[in-house]
């Protein structure tokens, strides 16, 4: 079953053998199988995957960062809250990335003799490098993976500079993706690729929406005009629900959704709804705040949306109860909720933005009603009237529309995307017209960056910078990723 990546996969083997087999032949573990096949290995990388995602991404400091939400009664102020990060936070991120997922994808991608499983292995590992650099800036990439002896060995691989090696080689990992995957067979991948059950028409979706996200991230620092003119107006892209490449999970135990499952683990999800971010959408009317957040169910404020200023918990009553403020809601966390690694109305504010700085095939005003509106359908809303009293127009100034892109984006990331929302943000954080830093979010009463100064990066993993000589010097949290204004 598709949902059932759980499953370790046990392989028995019958060995015979007879006075003549060699030592090497009779030592053989009977119980450990010497390989996997490409459905095993395909299984394995997307469980990890799920994980990465939506935990060491989305439940992570990003998770505050991004100012969807802030500290609740229940514990302590933690680190993130006050924008500190030690070298020990991301461990295990940096461990699951390039050692479970990334190890098995490569793996696929060296010796599979199927044209399915290495286009999808290469649109994988785009995808998880790409979270890599845009979290970290300079990473192991060329020699990351050679460790094994026919690889060279490498096991202190040197780090590549995200700006001028790795970025462009994406872009060249995803077209030899499309060309694998325009020689695939459906026939070749079956209900262990557990995103798209062997879908390759929607794997190739996948890939162009990916390679379109690459090549826009750059857009302030480095135009791609002509190379993102040729991709809108020749690939297909993510553009529908059904196209959404996600990762689902069935809710019983043992196969949670990892952010569900992680803070249950712990003392729950006792964050509150951010006032930075709630503040918008009830400026706008927008009513997808009640889809993200939960009602107050006791207080002054029941039956109201109740949010906080950020990282101001401990300026509230302290006799005052979780159920008097607006929380996580269903839609946002929950046991069966899929892991979204991409979204339809990601990928037309993609194509909306491209559409105003390139002048592509697409029609602008249709691609961010697109966007907008796509959000609200997998939310069960209708947005029609809401989208109407955006007024978003191509005449309108281009400063405006990007910054009205920027917004939408950022709402509409919150509650599946919440990693991808903070990356945006940065993004759209633009110098001419600070709409993140100087108007929307909030700075925390006890952060330890300046007034107005917030996150832009991670630090290096502690593990890495003690294995790896050549890991570089440790970087500031606000440093600044190549592709960031």
């Amino acid at each position: 079953m598709k949902n059932n990546f759980k499953i370790i996969f046990i392989l028995f083997l019958t060995l015979g053998f007879s006075c003549s087999d060699s030592l090497e032949e009779v030592n053989i573990d009977p119980n450990t199988f010497p390989s996997a096949g490409d459905a095993q290995v395909l299984s394995s990388s997307i469980g990890f995957l799920g994980y990465i995602v939506d935990t060491d991404l989305n439940y992570s400091d990003s998770f505050l960062w991004s100012q969807y939400y802030t500290w609740g009664i229940g514990v302590s102020i933690g680190n993130a809250e006050r924008f500190v990060q030690t070298a020990t936070d991301h461990n295990g991120y940096w461990q699951r990335a390039y050692a479970n997922s990334l190890a098995d994808l490569d793996y696929i991608d060296k010796y599979s003799s199927s044209s399915a499983y290495k286009g999808i292995s290469k649109v994988l590992k785009a995808y998880i490098f790409q979270g890599l650099v845009d979290h970290f800036g300079d990473i192991p990439f060329t020699e990351a993976l050679s460790g094994a002896i026919e690889d060279g060995s490498i096991l202190s691989p040197s780090y590549d500079s995200a700006e001028t090696v790795i970025y462009p080689a994406l872009v060249t990992m995803l077209d030899e993706a499309l060309a694998e995957l325009d020689l695939a067979s459906s026939e070749d991948v079956g209900d262990d690729d557990f995103i798209y059950e062997g879908n390759i028409t929607n794997w190739i979706k996948f890939a162009n929406s990916l390679k379109l996200r690459v090549l826009m991230r750059t857009s302030e620092v480095s135009s791609q005009s002509s190379a993102i003119q040729s991709l809108i107006s020749s690939g297909s892209f993510i553009e529908t629900i059904d196209d959404i490449p996600a990762i689902p999970y069935s809710g019983a135990s043992g196969d949670q959704n990892p952010m569900y499952a992680r803070a249950e683990y712990g003392v729950g999800m006792f964050y509150f709804a951010s006032n930075a971010t709630l503040n918008v959408l009830q400026d706008l009317n927008d009513p997808r705040d009640e889809v993200f957040y939960t009602l107050a169910t006791s207080g002054d404020f029941e039956g109201n949306l109740r949010g906080i200023d950020q990282g101001t918990i401990d300026d509230e009553p302290f006799t005052a109860d979780a159920s008097e403020y607006s929380l996580s809601s269903t839609y946002a966390y929950g046991e069966a909720n899929s892991v979204l690694l991409m979204s339809p109305w990601e990928v037309w504010f993609l194509r909306a933005e491209a559409a105003a700085r390139y002048g592509t095939s697409d029609d602008e005003t249709t691609a961010f009603e697109n966007a907008v509106g796509l959000n609200f359908t997998y939310m069960g809303l209708d947005g029609t009237s809401y989208i109407t009293s955006l007024g978003y127009s191509s005449s309108d100034p281009l400063d405006d529309r990007l910054n009205t892109i920027g917004v939408q984006k950022w709402i509409s990331l919150n509650g599946t995307q919440e990693d991808e929302g903070w990356i945006e943000a940065r993004r759209f954080d633009r110098p001419g017209n600070r709409i993140f830093t100087d108007g929307i979010w909030q700075t925390p009463p006890l952060s330890v960056l300046s007034a107005g100064e917030f996150p832009s990066s991670w630090l290096y993993p502690e593990t890495e910078r003690s294995l790896n000589p050549n890991a570089p010097a440790q970087r500031s949290i606000t440093d600044n990723i190549f592709w960031d204004n």
